[in-house]
């Protein structure tokens, strides 16, 4: 019985000793962390397409660095072999498209591209961002940077960038491991775009810019108060 009562305290102590060296998590790096993943990275997959009564279903490549983006929505051809892209959608200090063939898509890329796709520069500068606003973040999980709010899960994982004004939207779903899995845009009652992730790579991205548009092309410039705005919140 004493050789029973000194194991169990043996046992006890070293749980207890275990527990002690358990660091609590730091939800300020775990948020660094989780925001750095959208610096930079590439993702494939499947976007399905609904605009103004337009629907498609094709495969999609996106990239991102830090300073800019670039999605293909590809046309399979037969069999899938040597796809083609559909439409192209370059996002830097300006916006450019490239879709002669569907001018509706086009239009849907100006629309949510051009006032949407900037919110995601506010993840430009993870390391600017969680300076000035981490604290706010952990405090109830959301920020709003005028007008614009962002929602994290308990995880500090990216949920859902919203702003009200514009009804544009960007919803983010994860694997069980960590990744997105789904990425929704929507555009109020025009129209959404749903990206649904095959699979995503992060670091080492590489972005072929689409050729700055000229005026009245079909792109346009983004005003540069705003372009100041979205980079430094």
């Amino acid at each position: 019985m004493k050789r029973l009562f000194l194991g169990l305290t043996l046992v006890l102590a070293i749980l207890t000793s275990s527990c002690a060296t358990i660091k609590p998590v730091d939800r300020m790096e775990l948020l660094r962390m989780e925001l750095s993943r959208w610096q930079d990275f590439r993702a494939d997959g499947v976007v399905n397409v609904n605009y103004t009564g337009l629907t498609m279903r094709k495969m999609f490549v996106l990239n991102k660095t830090r300073d800019e983006a670039r999605l293909d929505i590809l046309d399979g051809g037969a069999f899938g072999i040597s796809p083609s892209p559909l439409i192209s959608i370059y996002l830097a200090d300006y916006l450019a498209v490239d879709s002669p063939l569907v001018p509706q898509l086009q239009a849907l890329a100006q629309i949510g591209f051009g006032s949407g796709g900037g919110y995601l520069s506010v993840l430009n500068d993870v390391d600017d961002l969680v300076e000035k606003y981490g604290s706010l973040i952990l405090e109830d999980n959301t920020l709003d940077l005028s007008g614009t709010s962002l929602l994290f899960s308990p995880a500090m994982k990216l949920l859902k960038i919203k702003n009200p004004d514009s009804s544009v939207s960007v919803d983010f779903n994860y694997t069980s491991k960590g990744d997105p899995d789904k990425v929704v845009l929507s555009l109020g009652k025009s129209g959404s775009m749903e990206l649904l992730v095959d699979s995503i790579k992060y670091g080492g991205t590489e972005v072929t810019p689409l050729p700055r548009p000229q005026e009245n092309s079909g792109g346009f410039e983004i005003p540069g108060f705003l372009k100041d705005l979205l980079k430094k919140p």
